[in-house]
């Protein structure tokens, strides 16, 4: 008997170092599926943006008067949603590239939408149309480069301002009352279908600038300038209880940095809107009770995004002036700094 249970030892110790051996051996198993719900769409060019970017007044946001507000000035918080909701009484919705690369576009008319969201305050919202974004930053400005799908950055907002944006709507020959995967393609390969263009130019945005910092994004918004912010950062899908998804994977993705939040104990978050439905992320939305279709992510993960420097601001006037009012709600030296401010900004005005 003795014999058997040295050889039942035996085995159980055996069995024990392999399984103690399979269990450091293991990888971890990552906390989110490698799969994403949508496509992608961002191709990065440090030389294409480049030259955008010189030919601008003010390259950067730092340049502008919106870039010169004292960050401790600046508001708690910015929602440029909220905008929108004021209006109607419901968040701008959710929207969806689908299968097509067509990011950049979707990110640019997003901030588009969220300046003039701001520069308009109390008038119906405005809903851009994608393809025309699309096809003309790769076809007008890109000159057809790209032969995949995709597009950058800077070549969208240089698109927007040297041409134009166009509102949903059906026009002779083209009913873009709703986004079309197929007519997407299309004008990425061919460009602006020559009809459209007279009308697009009518609308052109007039001045676009680089975001490349935490602190730039915070300036901007807390003016209502929208940005299409563009990295190789991806993310979780899952929002944690405060809206929050953690950095995770890669994504050649442009996305709406829309808003910016700092909590009680100091520490800043930035509101992304994604482009892939109302239900590609889930979990709570968080401060401000955003659309379903974003996420909010840390201010260092984002700081990071804008330095790999394609991420763009939008003004629907010539420069960024300080849009005052949202210091306003902070303290008396806050209020002596807006009047003063306020009194020395140069009146624009625009087309709209």
């Amino acid at each position: 008997m003795a014999k058997w249970f040295k050889i039942l030892a035996a085995i159980l110790g055996a069995l024990a170092t392999v399984t103690a051996a399979f269990v450091l051996t293991v990888a971890p198993v990552d906390p989110e599926p490698v799969a994403v719900p949508g496509a992608f769409g961002w191709v990065a060019d440090p030389d294409a943006v480049a030259e955008v970017a010189k030919v601008q007044p003010s390259p950067t946001i730092a340049q502008t008067p919106a870039g010169g507000v004292p960050v401790e000035s600046l508001p708690d918080h910015a929602y440029l949603w909220e905008l929108e909701r004021n209006v109607t009484g419901q968040n701008p919705p959710p929207q969806n590239q689908k299968s097509v690369g067509s990011c950049v576009s979707f990110g640019t008319a997003r901030a588009i939408e969220r300046t003039l969201a701001g520069q308009r305050q109390g008038a119906p919202p405005v809903r851009l149309v994608e393809e025309v974004i699309y096809g003309g930053s790769r076809v007008e400005i890109g000159g057809g480069r790209i032969s995949g799908d995709g597009s950058i950055g800077a070549w969208a907002a240089e698109f927007v301002k040297q041409y134009g944006v166009l509102e949903r709507g059906a026009y002779p020959g083209y009913d873009l009352r709703s986004y079309s995967e197929s007519l997407c393609r299309d004008f990425g390969r061919l460009g602006v279908p020559d009809p459209l263009e007279p009308t697009v130019r009518k609308f052109p945005v007039k001045s676009i600038t680089q975001v490349t910092t935490w602190t730039e994004a915070k300036q901007a918004l807390a003016s209502r300038y929208g940005i299409a912010i563009s990295s190789s950062q991806g993310f979780q899908m899952q929002r944690d209880s405060r809206g929050i998804c953690g950095p995770f994977g890669r994504w050649m993705h442009c996305m709406c940095l829309d808003g910016y939040h700092r909590d009680a104990d100091g520490t800043e978050y930035g509101h992304i809107e994604n482009s892939w439905g109302a239900d590609a992320h889930r979990g709570p939305v968080g401060w401000g009770n955003p659309s379903t279709a974003g996420f909010w992510a840390r201010a260092d993960v984002i700081d990071k995004m804008l330095r790999q420097g394609d991420s763009w601001a939008f003004s629907d006037v010539q420069g960024f002036p300080a849009r005052l009012d949202w210091l306003l709600q902070n303290n008396p030296k806050e209020r002596a700094y807006a009047a003063v401010s306020k009194a020395t900004e140069p009146h624009h005005h625009s087309n709209r």
